[in-house]
Formats: C-alpha cells, structure tokens, sequence
C-alpha cells in the first residue's frame, strides 16, 4: 500500500509539471511567438522601404528568423499533445536537431529500432527524462559532444546518453536536486533503473534501463 500510494504521489506530481510544460508551451508559441514574428515583419517591411540595406539589418532578419524556428521546436518538446502525436524515436531526432542547430554541443542519435514497445504516456516520460539529463550535459558538462544509444530486446529498453564532458564527483551533487530526482521519479514510474557513471574528467554517462 505505501509503494502505490508513493507511486500515486510521484504521478500526480508528474502530472502537475505536464501542466506546467503545456502552459509554458503555450505561452511561447501565442505571446512570445507572436511577438517575435510580428518584429519579424516590420524589420521586412523596413528593408522594402530602403534603398540600399545594411547589412547589420539582413543579419538581424535572419538571426530573427533562427530564433523564431528555435522557439517554436522548443515549444512543441513542452507540448504534450504535440508529442503524443509522434514516437520517442521521432521526437529526439528533432531535438537532436534542434540542439546541433544552436552549434554549442554536437549531438548524435543512434537507434537499433524505429519504434519502442512503450505505450505513449511512457514515451513522453521516457522523453522527459532524457531531456533532463541533456539539459545537464549543456549546462554543465562543458562537453564537445554527446551521444544518445537507444535499443531493446524482447525484456528491455536500454538508453544511454555519453558526454565528452569534465565529469562529477557525485558526492558533490545536492541531494535533493529537482532535475535528478525528477529523472529517478519517472524512472520509477517506469519501473525501471537509472545510473550515473562520471570519473572525473573522463565525461558522464547516464544509462536507463527499462522493463519492456
């Protein structure tokens, strides 16, 4: 009865930050989307009415335009509806593409299969939680390069996410920090493991084990 009701805590708490992610999706996409497109168009309308257009005002168009795309894939990894539409596999090569866009961290995607044997409320999570651990990897890795290796058998889903990175002492690590036990509460729900392998200086490697 404790392990269930634990479980029914950690997914309504899941659940409450699913809201959170749609909210800021929206938010994105109706009001700060729309507010960069609309700067967008004044900047053509400008450079129509010139005669000659410097070029700071081109680059400014087109940076404008790259921040637009940026935001617009960075709201729909939030959107829950959106992702529902799609498999993990799909999802994260957009993601891979999305953050090899932004040209700070060189990301590779390998799959031994087009689709897992998950339903899609697992898949998101799963997608969640892989999510997470990039986000730590560009925030605090200071690695080149990551790699995500997906495959399954007929009883497991392995994930493993490697960067290039200085590493951690995992002492170091605040015990009640919201991205990891994020990462170890989906997991959970999942029924499955997750593991952090970083010797110092020699990079991270979160590896995710999960019951198909």
């Amino acid at each position: 009865m404790n392990r269930e009701f634990e479980k029914q805590l950690l997914q309504s708490q899941l659940e409450t930050q699913e809201e959170t992610f749609q909210q800021i999706s929206q938010e994105l996409h109706d009001n700060v989307g729309q507010l960069l497109s609309s700067t967008k168009l004044l900047l053509v309308i400008t450079e129509r009415q010139l005669t000659v257009v410097p070029d700071t005002l081109r680059t400014a168009e087109e940076t404008l335009s790259k921040a637009i795309l940026d935001l617009r894939s960075f709201s729909k990894s939030l959107n829950k509806e959106w992702l529902e539409q799609f498999n993990l596999i799909e999802n994260l090569r957009a993601e891979t593409e999305r953050i090899n866009t932004a040209r700070t961290i060189n990301m590779k995607l390998t799959c031994t299969d087009s689709y897992l044997a998950l339903k899609a409320e697992s898949q998101i999570m799963l997608f969640r939680i892989i999510q997470e651990a990039l986000q730590n990897t560009i925030k605090h890795s200071e690695a080149e390069q990551v790699a995500i290796d997906i495959s399954q058998n007929t009883d497991n889903i392995i994930v493993s996410i490697t960067d290039n990175g200085k590493g951690f002492n995992e002492k170091s690590l605040p015990a009640k920090g919201v991205g990891l036990m994020n990462m170890k509460h989906r997991t959970h729900l999942l029924g499955g493991v997750i593991e952090w392998i970083s010797p110092v200086n020699q990079g991270t490697r979160v590896l995710i084990s999960l019951p198909v």
